[in-house]
């Protein structure tokens, strides 16, 4: 499932900066409403490595409620981000969330930070495979691919917009 956001007179070195920025990272997973864990930082090659622990409540708002039926009451998963190298765009990127327990499920992303003008365009490909059976499991795959995914992406972007002094996407 492809999401996009658009950044406004924002270049994509700007957005690549607060995207791998630690309170930046905070902020975002106080703002999704999780608990997070240690953040764990490194760099290699030019390629910034973020990741934590995030555990959180099933009956929060954001979880699609297929998925709600499927999940334990309280969720725990790893989240880990790579960002770069920083060249001329595109600045690639990359998602990995591994949720714990049963159903076990695994979000795969590709994203990009583009120039079109003086706006940069932030483009994600998700998909996610679950241990559920199949036809259910195409069902709550795209589900989660679509809304949660979706939401968390969201929240993301009103995070960056916030601390770059932008105005909220309508």
């Amino acid at each position: 499932m492809e999401h996009t956001s658009t950044f406004l007179g924002v270049t994509p070195d700007a957005v690549f900066a607060e995207f791998v920025n630690a309170d930046f990272l905070v902020a975002f997973s106080e703002e999704v409403g999780v608990v997070s864990g240690e953040l764990s930082e490194s760099t290699a090659a030019g390629v910034v490595t973020s990741a934590m622990p995030w555990t959180f409540p099933t009956d929060r708002p954001g979880i699609p409620s297929l998925a709600r039926k499927f999940l334990p009451g309280e969720v725990r998963l790893d989240w880990e981000q790579r960002w770069g190298p920083l060249r001329e765009p595109p600045v690639p990127g990359a998602m990995t969330v591994e949720l714990h327990g049963t159903p076990r499920a695994t979000v795969e992303a590709s994203a990009q930070l583009l120039q079109q003008g003086d706006t940069t365009v932030y483009k994600v490909v998700s998909r996610t495979r679950t241990s559920l059976k199949w036809p259910l499991a195409g069902t709550v795959e795209s589900s989660i691919d679509k809304d949660l995914v979706g939401w968390i992406l969201q929240v993301q972007a009103r995070v960056l917009r916030r601390r770059l002094g932008l105005a909220e996407s309508r």
